[in-house]
């Protein structure tokens, strides 16, 4: 996502017209989510890529024709058989349906979220009178900027900005078909995966990046200060802090810096006694008591395991609870559908 938003941003300041292709519906192809984002330009560059060499050319060409014509919606069904389904590093063929769209037609809030790694969604009317490509950008917080449809558009309806915003808050990236008097409206959202950042050593920080890597994870960890915001950097807006050194001249600075960077998780190792000298420490540092309650610690959720694998699972746990927008408790305690597909959430 963020080689596509920063190809698309790049573009844009050179003033390159350029288009977004994403997956509309699926028919086959079982071990491909369908959830890619490209991005391409009448010069022949795409960033992302989609179904082998075959449907890079196949959207290329799509996107060719729509550069030419007035800013429009496009729909592109690419179908991949034979001897192209090991091509493209599928176990089987199928067909999909591509959306193509003007990136210059979503606000510009689209793509700098993206290319942060935060959470964010759009609203576009894809069908049924006044449909076009304006888009609406809404973050997880409901707030919104853009128009919807043609020519001059229109707010987005309220039932599509909710449905938004359920979704953003599954900590998925999604797509929902509303149907609305108004007509068909696309709500997608993009989240991006966690970066674990660990300040800290020893064992727990090797078991971690292992727990991490089967969850499909990335992790980087340091022990220094002068290195956290090169590391939160990298981890952008999805980063998850994890503090495990008991080192009272890094861990406030370390947790500090976290919560005024507004990153989606911040997690502190270490006894409640340990915890309480260093809320005094954050306080000193004129962190308010607001800020300090976001903080998770002791960290992890309550699985009573001591090993460093265990305390490891404990951990990464607790920020796929946060992320999915769960408590972590029991599935025997909750009532409804063990899972909720998030393409088919009910609006708000």
């Amino acid at each position: 996502m963020e080689e596509v938003a920063d190809g698309i941003l790049s573009w844009q300041n050179e003033g390159t017209p350029a288009l977004f292709a994403r997956v509309l519906s699926l028919q086959g192809f079982s071990t491909w989510a369908g959830d890619a984002l490209v991005a391409l330009n009448g010069t022949g560059v795409q960033h992302g890529s989609v179904l082998g060499r075959y449907g890079a050319e196949q959207l290329a060409a799509a996107g060719d024709r729509l550069l030419g014509q007035e800013p429009a919606l496009a729909r592109v069904v690419i179908e991949v058989h034979g001897s192209r389904v090991a091509e493209a590093g599928l176990a089987c063929g199928g067909q999909a349906e591509f959306l193509l769209q003007p990136a210059s037609s979503v606000p510009r809030d689209l793509w700098v979220a993206l290319a942060r790694r935060a959470p964010v969604a759009l609203v576009t009317q894809i069908d049924g009178p006044g449909s076009g490509p304006l888009g609406a950008v809404v973050q997880p917080g409901g707030h919104w900027v853009g128009a919807v449809g043609s020519g001059q558009g229109e707010q987005p309806p309220d039932e599509a900005v909710g449905a938004a915003v359920e979704l953003l808050g599954s900590g998925q990236t999604a797509h929902h078909l509303l149907e609305h008097p108004r007509g068909t409206f696309l709500v997608e959202t993009w989240v991006a995966d966690p970066r674990l950042v660990v300040v800290g050593g020893g064992d727990l920080v090797t078991s971690i990046t292992a727990q991490a890597r089967l969850l499909g994870w990335e992790t980087r960890s340091g022990e220094r200060l002068d290195a956290l915001g090169e590391l939160l950097d990298w981890g952008g807006a999805s980063s998850a802090l994890i503090v495990l050194t008991h080192d009272a001249g890094v861990d406030a600075p370390a947790l500090a810096e976290g919560l005024a960077r507004r990153i989606a998780y911040v997690g502190a190792m270490g006894s409640r006694r340990t915890q309480s000298r260093r809320v005094e420490r954050l306080l000193e540092r004129g962190v308010s008591e607001a800020e300090i309650a976001r903080i998770y610690r002791p960290i992890g959720l309550d699985l009573g395991g001591r090993r460093p694998p265990e305390v490891a699972l404990a951990i990464c746990a607790e920020i796929l609870a946060v992320r999915s927008g769960r408590d972590g408790r029991s599935l025997q305690q909750r009532d409804g559908p063990i899972h909720r597909r998030p393409d088919v959430v009910a609006p708000a």
